[in-house]
């Protein structure tokens, strides 16, 4: 699994909140066959904040991908953030949602990226360097 945390760690630097940072990372792990949950809820730290409408990803293992949740609550220890198993106090909440239906087209992809889904090296391969700026 820490090969898949290293993966998904080249997401963080997009410009994305949530909801479109999710998109993109799961059009990416459909791509490459990579088993996933979508999820839309909330989440509530307690003594820390709220987020009302928040994205995040769930994979097999338990664990969660959530890149965005400091950007709303702050970069404070108890907000998770990257991969990691829930704690106690990670008041998660959310539906599912069917990875087809949020899936993007390469297109839209580019303009919420700022960059194709080619630069995104599948996962278990080399990183991909040999594309112009």
């Amino acid at each position: 699994m820490q090969q898949l945390e290293q993966w998904l760690a080249q997401f963080d630097r997009l410009p994305l909140e949530c909801d479109g940072l999710t998109r993109c990372i799961s059009t990416l792990m459909q791509r490459d066959g990579i088993e996933h949950r979508i999820l839309l809820g909330s989440l509530d730290i307690p003594g820390t904040g709220t987020i009302p409408h928040h994205w995040w990803i769930a994979l097999p293992d338990g664990q969660l991908c959530d890149f965005r949740a400091r950007m709303w609550l702050g970069d404070d220890p108890s907000v998770p953030h990257g991969v990691f198993i829930p704690e106690a106090h990670h008041g998660y909440k959310g539906e599912e949602l069917a990875p087809e239906m949020v899936k993007i087209k390469p297109v839209i992809f580019t303009v919420l990226a700022g960059e194709p889904m080619e630069r995104f090296a599948a996962f278990g391969t080399e990183p991909v360097s040999d594309l112009e700026p």
